[in-house]
């Protein structure tokens, strides 16, 4: 864990699969860090999820931010 808070990123990325991650879990391993809680079904399947990939994420990651 410590190397990836020295890695200095922008916001941490949790998908739901294949472990479901929660707020409560996950997150609190990166304090002061923004957190985004994504289906991984727009980041890892391939097919009718991806048209609306960029959008979900997008908001996701924005949403991570405030």
């Amino acid at each position: 864990m410590g190397e990836l808070r020295l890695a200095a990123g922008d916001v941490v990325v949790f998908l739901d699969e294949p472990y479901g991650f929660t707020a409560d879990d996950g997150p609190e391993a990166f304090p002061g860090l923004p957190c985004a809680l994504v289906s991984g079904r727009h980041l890892t399947w391939y097919g009718p999820s991806l048209a609306e990939a960029p959008r979900v994420l997008s908001g996701a990651l924005r949403a991570a931010h405030r």
